[in-house]
C-alpha cells in the first residue's frame, strides 16, 4: 500500500455512506431497477423475492460496478442496468447457497428456506437468474453476455470445489483461492470488467480494470473467512466457526495448520480439535470447549495477524491494477472502498 492509503487505514473507521456518495443518486436508478422485476401475479413468489431482495445489504457489487464506471468514464443507463444484473446474480446465489448449506439464518435473519422452504428458495433464485439474463438480453450486448454467463459457471464450480474440499485436512492452497475466485471474486471481477467494456477502454485496461475486481472478491472473501474466528454471533449472524464447523477450511485454518507444519505434537492436536467439531456425535458443550481450544491455537499461530498481511497483498496488487485511472472522486472512493473491506465487522 502506499503511505497514503497506509495512513487512511489508520484513521477513524471509514463510512460506508462516504464511499457510495459519489453514486448515491445513480443507486436509486439501480433501485428502481430491481424493485421493477418483482413479480405482482404470484403471491407466494412476490413475498419471498421482496423478502430476499430486502435483506439488509450494502449492494456492493452494483456500487463497485458504478464507481468502477465513474472512475473509467461515464455513467449511464447500460451501467445502471448492468449493476442491477450483478446484484440480481448476487441474491439468486445466496438463495441456492442457504439451500445447498442447510442455513436458517443469513446474517441474523432467516433465510427464505427457513420461511417457505427449500423449493420456493431454489425457484427464487432461478426466477432471479432469468431477470438477470433478460436485462442482459435488452441491453444487446454479447461481450456483457458472455461475462455474466462465465460468472454463473464458476459460481457452479466453485461450490463443486467447495464441497470436494470440505471436511478435506489436506486442502490446498491452489483449492482454496480457486474456490474463492469462482465463488466470491468472480462477480466482483465482472463488475469492473463491465465497467471497462461500457465505458469502451481499450482490452489491456479492460482486463486491469478486472483484475481490480478479482484481487478485490479475493480479499473480501479471507476477510470474511477471518470473521469465522474474530466477530460475535450477535455481529455475524451467525455462529462463530459456523464454516469450520461445516467443514470448511478457510484461510485462517490453512494459516494455522501451516504455522504448525513444524512441531507435529501441536499440528495432530489442532487436526484432532478440528475433526471433533466436525463430528456430528460432539455435544453443544464440548464444541464449544473444542472451538476455544482451537481459536486458542490460532492465537498462538498470530492467525490474525497473518490473514491481514494476506489481505493487504491481495489489496496492494488490486490497487497497482488501477493506477492508470484518472484521479478522481470515483477513483479515491474505490481505493476507500479497498481500506473499507479491511474493516468490516460483518
Amino acid at each position: 500500500m502506499t503511505q497514503a492509503q497506509l495512513e487512511r487505514k489508520n484513521q477513524a473507521f471509514i463510512q460506508m455512506d462516504a464511499i457510495y456518495a459519489p453514486v448515491q443518486d445513480t443507486l436509486v436508478s439501480v433501485k428502481e431497477s430491481l424493485r421493477q422485476i418483482v413479480p405482482p401475479e404470484t403471491e407466494l413468489l412476490t413475498q419471498s423475492i421482496v423478502y430476499s431482495m430486502q435483506a439488509p445489504g450494502k449492494l456492493m457489487r452494483p456500487v463497485l460496478l458504478l464507481l468502477a464506471s465513474g472512475a473509467s468514464g461515464t455513467i449511464g443507463q447500460p451501467h445502471i442496468e448492468t449493476a442491477a444484473v450483478a446484484e440480481l446474480i448476487h441474491v439468486a446465489t445466496l438463495l441456492h447457497d442457504d439451500v445447498l448449506d442447510e442455513a436458517n439464518l443469513r446474517r441474523g435473519r432467516s433465510t427464505v428456506s427457513a420461511l417457505w422452504g427449500n423449493r420456493v428458495s431454489i425457484l427464487s433464485g432461478d426466477y432471479l437468474l432469468a431477470q438477470a439474463s433478460l436485462k442482459l438480453s435488452q441491453l444487446d450486448n454479447c461481450r456483457l453476455v458472455s461475462i455474466f454467463a462465465k460468472v454463473l459457471s464458476n459460481l457452479c464450480e466453485g461450490e463443486v470445489e467447495q464441497i470436494r474440499s470440505s471436511y478435506n485436512l489436506t486442502a490446498t492452497w491452489d483449492s482454496y483461492f480457486r474456490k474463492s475466485v469462482c465463488k466470491t471474486a468472480t462477480l466482483f471481477a465482472a463488475c469492473c470488467e463491465s465497467a471497462g467494456v461500457l465505458n469502451r477502454l481499450s482490452e489491456p485496461e479492460i482486463q486491469s480494470m478486472r483484475m481490480f475486481g478479482e484481487k478485490f472478491g479475493i480479499a473480501f472473501q479471507i476477510i470474511d473467512d477471518l470473521l469465522d474466528y474474530t466477530s460475535s454471533t450477535e455481529q455475524l449472524g451467525k455462529p462463530v466457526l459456523d464454516d469450520l464447523k461445516n467443514g470448511i477450511l478457510n484461510a485462517p485454518v490453512l494459516l494455522a495448520l501451516e504455522h504448525f507444519a513444524q512441531t507435529p505434537e501441536t499440528l495432530q492436536r489442532l487436526e484432532q480439535l478440528i475433526e471433533q467439531l466436525f463430528s456430528d456425535e460432539t455435544d453443544t458443550a464440548t464444541q464449544e470447549g473444542v472451538s476455544a481450544q482451537i481459536l486458542q491455537l490460532f492465537s498462538q499461530a498470530q492467525v490474525v495477524e497473518k490473514t491481514q498481511a494476506l489481505v493487504d497483498r491481495f489489496i496492494q496488487e488490486a490497487y497497482e491494477s488501477i493506477q492508470f485511472l484518472p484521479d478522481n472522486v470515483y477513483r479515491q472512493a474505490l481505493l476507500d472502498l479497498t481500506v473499507y473491506v479491511t474493516q468490516r465487522e460483518r
